[in-house]
Protein backbone atom coordinates (compact mmCIF):
# COMPACT_ATOMS: atom_id res chain seq x y z
CA UNK A 1 0.00 0.00 0.00
CA UNK A 2 1.36 3.42 -0.98
CA UNK A 3 0.56 6.65 0.87
CA UNK A 4 0.53 10.22 -0.40
CA UNK A 5 3.66 11.15 1.56
CA UNK A 6 5.79 8.60 -0.30
CA UNK A 7 5.75 5.74 2.19
CA UNK A 8 4.99 2.15 1.14
CA UNK A 9 3.76 -0.75 3.31
CA UNK A 10 4.59 -4.27 2.10
CA UNK A 11 2.56 -7.25 3.34
CA UNK A 12 4.26 -10.58 2.55
CA UNK A 13 2.73 -14.02 2.91
CA UNK A 14 5.06 -16.25 4.94
CA UNK A 15 6.22 -17.27 8.37
CA UNK A 16 8.21 -14.90 10.58
CA UNK A 17 11.87 -15.61 11.31
CA UNK A 18 14.22 -13.62 13.54
CA UNK A 19 16.32 -12.60 10.53
CA UNK A 20 13.41 -11.95 8.15
CA UNK A 21 14.08 -8.90 5.96
CA UNK A 22 12.74 -7.22 2.85
CA UNK A 23 15.39 -5.92 0.45
CA UNK A 24 14.95 -3.17 -2.13
CA UNK A 25 17.77 -3.28 -4.66
CA UNK A 26 18.26 -0.65 -7.36
CA UNK A 27 18.34 -2.06 -10.87
CA UNK A 28 21.26 -1.42 -13.17
CA UNK A 29 20.01 1.44 -15.43
CA UNK A 30 21.35 -0.48 -18.44
CA UNK A 31 19.04 -3.42 -17.74
CA UNK A 32 15.52 -3.75 -19.05
CA UNK A 33 12.33 -4.00 -17.03
CA UNK A 34 12.34 -7.75 -16.54
CA UNK A 35 13.54 -7.59 -12.96
CA UNK A 36 16.77 -9.50 -13.70
CA UNK A 37 19.00 -6.43 -13.78
CA UNK A 38 19.05 -5.77 -10.05
CA UNK A 39 22.47 -5.37 -8.48
CA UNK A 40 22.72 -8.70 -6.71
CA UNK A 41 23.96 -9.01 -3.14
CA UNK A 42 27.70 -9.46 -3.03
CA UNK A 43 28.25 -8.24 -6.60
CA UNK A 44 29.22 -4.66 -5.98
CA UNK A 45 25.90 -3.17 -4.87
CA UNK A 46 26.76 0.00 -2.97
CA UNK A 47 25.15 1.42 0.14
CA UNK A 48 23.01 3.72 -2.01
CA UNK A 49 21.80 0.79 -4.15
CA UNK A 50 20.21 -1.32 -1.41
CA UNK A 51 17.69 -0.74 1.38
CA UNK A 52 16.97 -3.45 3.97
CA UNK A 53 13.74 -3.37 6.00
CA UNK A 54 12.80 -5.65 8.92
CA UNK A 55 9.80 -7.92 8.48
CA UNK A 56 7.53 -8.29 11.50
CA UNK A 57 4.43 -10.35 12.16
CA UNK A 58 1.21 -8.68 11.02
CA UNK A 59 -1.27 -11.53 11.40
CA UNK A 60 -1.49 -15.22 10.67
CA UNK A 61 1.16 -16.13 8.06
CA UNK A 62 1.59 -12.45 7.21
CA UNK A 63 4.74 -10.36 7.47
CA UNK A 64 4.94 -6.60 7.13
CA UNK A 65 7.71 -4.17 6.21
CA UNK A 66 7.34 -0.40 6.09
CA UNK A 67 9.35 1.91 3.84
CA UNK A 68 8.95 5.37 5.39
CA UNK A 69 8.91 8.45 3.19
CA UNK A 70 11.98 9.63 5.12
CA UNK A 71 14.11 6.78 3.71
CA UNK A 72 15.67 7.99 0.47
CA UNK A 73 15.45 5.99 -2.75
CA UNK A 74 17.57 7.22 -5.64
CA UNK A 75 15.76 7.71 -8.93
CA UNK A 76 15.35 4.45 -10.81
CA UNK A 77 13.78 1.01 -10.60
CA UNK A 78 14.07 -0.92 -7.33
CA UNK A 79 13.43 -4.67 -7.36
CA UNK A 80 12.03 -6.30 -4.22
CA UNK A 81 13.52 -9.42 -2.60
CA UNK A 82 13.28 -11.38 0.62
CA UNK A 83 15.16 -14.28 2.17
CA UNK A 84 18.16 -14.38 4.49
CA UNK A 85 20.44 -12.87 1.82
CA UNK A 86 17.83 -11.03 -0.23
CA UNK A 87 17.93 -13.71 -2.91
CA UNK A 88 14.22 -14.47 -3.32
CA UNK A 89 12.18 -12.19 -5.63
CA UNK A 90 8.80 -11.07 -4.32
CA UNK A 91 5.72 -11.63 -6.47
CA UNK A 92 3.13 -8.85 -6.66
CA UNK A 93 -0.26 -9.15 -5.04
CA UNK A 94 -2.92 -6.49 -4.52
CA UNK A 95 -1.40 -3.02 -4.91
CA UNK A 96 -3.36 -0.22 -3.24
CA UNK A 97 -2.05 2.99 -4.83
CA UNK A 98 -5.21 5.09 -4.66
CA UNK A 99 -3.57 7.65 -2.36
CA UNK A 100 -1.19 8.63 -5.18
CA UNK A 101 -3.95 9.99 -7.43
CA UNK A 102 -4.09 13.79 -7.41
CA UNK A 103 -1.11 14.03 -5.08
CA UNK A 104 0.22 17.53 -4.33
CA UNK A 105 3.82 17.46 -3.05
CA UNK A 106 5.08 19.67 -0.28
CA UNK A 107 7.94 22.15 -0.38
CA UNK A 108 11.39 21.02 -1.41
CA UNK A 109 12.33 18.34 -3.86
CA UNK A 110 9.64 16.08 -5.30
CA UNK A 111 9.96 12.36 -4.56
CA UNK A 112 7.47 9.92 -6.10
CA UNK A 113 7.32 6.14 -5.69
CA UNK A 114 4.99 3.65 -7.36
CA UNK A 115 5.02 -0.12 -6.71
CA UNK A 116 4.39 -2.07 -9.92
CA UNK A 117 4.62 -5.58 -11.45
CA UNK A 118 7.49 -6.20 -13.86
CA UNK A 119 6.77 -7.98 -17.18
CA UNK A 120 8.20 -11.23 -15.80
CA UNK A 121 5.92 -11.16 -12.76
CA UNK A 122 8.07 -9.66 -10.00
CA UNK A 123 7.40 -6.73 -7.68
CA UNK A 124 9.36 -3.50 -8.11
CA UNK A 125 9.16 0.16 -7.14
CA UNK A 126 9.71 3.04 -9.58
CA UNK A 127 11.25 6.03 -7.83
CA UNK A 128 11.63 9.59 -9.07
CA UNK A 129 13.54 12.39 -7.35
CA UNK A 130 13.25 15.82 -8.99
CA UNK A 131 14.25 19.31 -7.80
CA UNK A 132 12.65 21.35 -9.22
CA UNK A 133 9.93 19.39 -11.00
CA UNK A 134 7.62 20.37 -13.89
CA UNK A 135 4.46 18.24 -13.76
CA UNK A 136 2.54 17.92 -17.02
CA UNK A 137 -1.21 18.25 -16.66
CA UNK A 138 -3.80 18.83 -19.38
CA UNK A 139 -2.58 18.15 -22.94
CA UNK A 140 -4.70 19.46 -25.82
CA UNK A 141 -4.02 18.19 -29.32
CA UNK A 142 -4.83 20.72 -32.03
CA UNK A 143 -4.31 20.64 -35.80
CA UNK A 144 -0.56 20.97 -36.18
CA UNK A 145 0.25 21.72 -32.52
CA UNK A 146 -0.14 20.64 -28.91
CA UNK A 147 -0.93 22.82 -25.90
CA UNK A 148 0.46 21.74 -22.55
CA UNK A 149 -0.57 22.96 -19.10
CA UNK A 150 1.25 22.04 -15.93
CA UNK A 151 2.60 22.99 -12.52
CA UNK A 152 6.18 23.80 -11.56
CA UNK A 153 7.22 22.68 -8.07
CA UNK A 154 10.31 23.95 -6.29
CA UNK A 155 10.57 27.14 -8.37
CA UNK A 156 8.42 29.86 -9.91
CA UNK A 157 8.09 31.31 -13.37
CA UNK A 158 10.12 34.42 -14.03
CA UNK A 159 10.73 36.84 -16.86
CA UNK A 160 11.58 35.16 -20.14
CA UNK A 161 10.15 31.73 -19.28
CA UNK A 162 10.25 29.36 -22.27
CA UNK A 163 9.50 25.77 -23.19
CA UNK A 164 12.15 24.00 -25.23
CA UNK A 165 11.86 20.94 -27.45
CA UNK A 166 15.22 19.18 -27.83
CA UNK A 167 15.85 16.61 -30.54
CA UNK A 168 17.33 13.65 -28.74
CA UNK A 169 20.93 12.87 -29.66
CA UNK A 170 21.52 16.19 -31.43
CA UNK A 171 22.04 19.88 -30.67
CA UNK A 172 18.80 20.90 -32.43
CA UNK A 173 16.12 22.61 -30.34
CA UNK A 174 13.10 24.87 -30.67
CA UNK A 175 11.70 27.27 -28.06
CA UNK A 176 8.24 28.72 -27.52
CA UNK A 177 6.98 31.28 -25.00
CA UNK A 178 5.41 30.17 -21.72
CA UNK A 179 2.49 31.86 -20.01
CA UNK A 180 1.47 31.49 -16.38
CA UNK A 181 2.01 32.78 -12.89
CA UNK A 182 3.77 31.34 -9.86
CA UNK A 183 4.03 27.63 -10.50
CA UNK A 184 1.29 27.28 -13.13
CA UNK A 185 2.54 27.22 -16.73
CA UNK A 186 1.17 26.70 -20.23
CA UNK A 187 2.57 26.76 -23.76
CA UNK A 188 1.60 25.91 -27.32
CA UNK A 189 4.13 23.93 -29.37
CA UNK A 190 3.60 23.82 -33.15
CA UNK A 191 4.92 20.71 -34.86
CA UNK A 192 5.99 22.46 -38.08
CA UNK A 193 9.32 23.86 -36.76
CA UNK A 194 10.25 20.40 -35.45
CA UNK A 195 9.76 18.99 -38.94
CA UNK A 196 11.59 21.82 -40.71
CA UNK A 197 14.04 19.25 -42.04
CA UNK A 198 12.85 16.07 -43.78
CA UNK A 199 11.68 13.46 -41.28
CA UNK A 200 13.28 10.30 -42.65
CA UNK A 201 13.32 8.27 -39.44
CA UNK A 202 11.66 8.37 -36.03
CA UNK A 203 12.60 11.41 -33.96
CA UNK A 204 12.10 12.09 -30.25
CA UNK A 205 11.76 15.72 -29.17
CA UNK A 206 12.09 15.93 -25.39
CA UNK A 207 10.26 18.82 -23.70
CA UNK A 208 11.86 21.04 -21.07
CA UNK A 209 10.68 24.05 -19.11
CA UNK A 210 13.04 27.01 -18.71
CA UNK A 211 11.43 28.87 -15.76
CA UNK A 212 13.21 32.16 -16.50
CA UNK A 213 15.72 33.68 -18.89
CA UNK A 214 19.07 31.85 -18.58
CA UNK A 215 17.60 29.38 -16.06
CA UNK A 216 18.56 25.70 -16.43
CA UNK A 217 15.97 23.46 -18.04
CA UNK A 218 13.54 21.34 -16.01
CA UNK A 219 12.38 18.11 -17.67
CA UNK A 220 8.60 18.07 -18.12
CA UNK A 221 7.19 14.81 -16.76
CA UNK A 222 4.09 13.34 -15.18
CA UNK A 223 4.89 11.40 -12.01
CA UNK A 224 2.32 12.53 -9.44
CA UNK A 225 -0.24 9.77 -9.95
CA UNK A 226 -0.48 5.96 -9.83
CA UNK A 227 0.65 5.07 -13.39
CA UNK A 228 4.26 3.87 -13.40
CA UNK A 229 4.55 3.65 -17.23
CA UNK A 230 2.33 5.96 -19.27
CA UNK A 231 3.48 4.96 -22.74
CA UNK A 232 0.37 2.87 -23.41
CA UNK A 233 -1.94 4.23 -20.70
CA UNK A 234 -2.03 7.87 -21.90
CA UNK A 235 -2.08 7.96 -25.69
CA UNK A 236 -2.68 11.26 -27.50
CA UNK A 237 -3.96 11.80 -31.06
CA UNK A 238 -1.38 12.14 -33.82
CA UNK A 239 -1.27 14.84 -36.48
CA UNK A 240 -0.50 13.97 -40.11
CA UNK A 241 1.10 16.52 -42.45
CA UNK A 242 1.96 16.14 -46.12
CA UNK A 243 4.23 18.74 -47.74
CA UNK A 244 3.64 20.16 -51.21
CA UNK A 245 6.78 18.50 -52.52
CA UNK A 246 8.81 15.43 -51.68
CA UNK A 247 8.15 11.77 -51.12
CA UNK A 248 7.37 11.90 -47.40
CA UNK A 249 5.27 13.79 -44.94
CA UNK A 250 5.37 13.36 -41.19
CA UNK A 251 3.25 12.19 -38.29
CA UNK A 252 3.55 13.96 -34.92
CA UNK A 253 2.18 12.88 -31.55
CA UNK A 254 2.78 14.04 -27.96
CA UNK A 255 3.65 11.05 -25.77
CA UNK A 256 5.33 9.82 -22.62
CA UNK A 257 8.58 7.87 -22.37
CA UNK A 258 9.10 4.79 -20.23
CA UNK A 259 10.29 7.14 -17.48
CA UNK A 260 7.06 9.20 -17.72
CA UNK A 261 8.91 12.14 -19.26
CA UNK A 262 6.94 14.14 -21.84
CA UNK A 263 8.05 14.24 -25.48
CA UNK A 264 6.84 14.66 -29.05
CA UNK A 265 7.39 11.75 -31.44
CA UNK A 266 7.88 12.42 -35.16
CA UNK A 267 7.58 9.62 -37.71
CA UNK A 268 7.95 9.71 -41.50
CA UNK A 269 4.65 9.29 -43.34
CA UNK A 270 4.65 8.24 -47.02
CA UNK A 271 2.50 10.37 -49.30
CA UNK A 272 -0.67 8.69 -50.57
CA UNK A 273 -0.51 7.40 -54.11
CA UNK A 274 -1.75 9.85 -56.72
CA UNK A 275 -5.10 9.08 -58.27
CA UNK A 276 -4.89 7.78 -61.88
Amino acid sequence: MADSAGGITFDIAGEARPDAVLVLRRRDPRAGDGGSGALAAGTGAGADDEVRLPLTEAGESLLRAVLPSTVELAEGHWDIFTGARGELPVRPGIRDVRALVGRIPGAGRVAARIPYPTPDGRLAVRSWVRAPHAEAGTVRCEPGATTVEGVLYGAELGEGAMAEARLRGTARSHRVAVTGCGGAFAFRLPYGPLAARPVQERQWWDLWLLPARNAPGVRISRILDDIWDKRFALVHPAHLSHPDRGAYGWLAAPCYTGDNDFSVRLDPAPLPAAAP
